[in-house]
């Protein structure tokens, strides 16, 4: 009897096999690559939750509610998965679900109106006001600097020292340097954006050298000490 045939056959099974348990594995084990820009702050809001995250090279950075932390990229059998100690986060698309001490978010959307605020925030910025026509902001941290941007992103105002006045119901920010002055009232009167119509708690004026422009803006907290 000749076993030659049924010999090569057998292997070429096992082979087969072999062979795509190892393609299996492989694709178990590979890193998937993460379709989201790195270094830029993205907001993603659940039911009973919402975090800031961060992306780098292999891990991504994360603000919960109550902490902030840096989660290591792991291997994922689809999408990109992000683990440390009791938090994962897992994307595909524009799927998105975390999971923290055990309890799953797995309805998690993305937000882009809310990261100016959301980044600001993160960065410790304490006040930040926006306005139109031109379009301008401002952020101020306290004991550090006061930021203006304005004319579209075209003029940038970085004033290192400035004073806090209250003078009434109003609080004033003010500052000097290199030829400009500007004044910020800051008065606790409900504002509505011009373009958006979304509300804020406070209205801003600002007074910078002979311009005068007006906006909205909203105090920012800091909870990840």
């Amino acid at each position: 009897m000749n076993l030659k045939p049924q010999i090569t056959l057998i292997a070429s099974l096992l082979l087969t096999a072999c062979a795509g348990q190892a393609d299996e594995t492989k694709r178990a084990g590979d890193f998937q690559p993460d379709s989201r820009p790195l270094a830029r702050t993205l907001v993603y809001e659940c039911t009973g939750t919402e975090f800031i995250t961060r992306l780098g090279p292999g891990e991504m950075a994360i603000w919960l509610e109550d902490r902030y932390l840096v989660l290591s990229q792991v291997r994922s059998a689809s999408g990109t998965r992000y683990e440390e100690g009791d938090v994962m986060f897992w994307s595909r698309g524009e799927e998105a679900m975390l999971e923290v001490d055990g309890v799953r978010y797995s309805d998690c959307q993305l937000n882009p109106l809310r990261v100016p605020w959301e980044d600001a925030r993160r960065r410790g910025v304490e006040f930040r006001a926006v306005g139109n026509e031109p379009g301008w902001h401002l952020e101020v941290r306290r004991q550090e600097n006061l930021l203006f941007v304005g004319d579209y992103g075209a003029t940038r105002l970085l004033f290192s020292e400035f004073t806090i006045v209250e003078e009434g119901d109003e609080l004033h920010y003010r500052a000097r340097a290199n030829g400009e002055a500007i004044d910020v009232t800051v008065s606790e009167t409900l504002c509505h954006d011009t373009m958006k119509g979304e509300p804020f708690p406070y209205t801003v004026h600002v007074q910078l050298n002979e311009r005068s422009l007006h906006g909205c803006g909203r105090a920012l907290d800091y909870p990840w000490e």
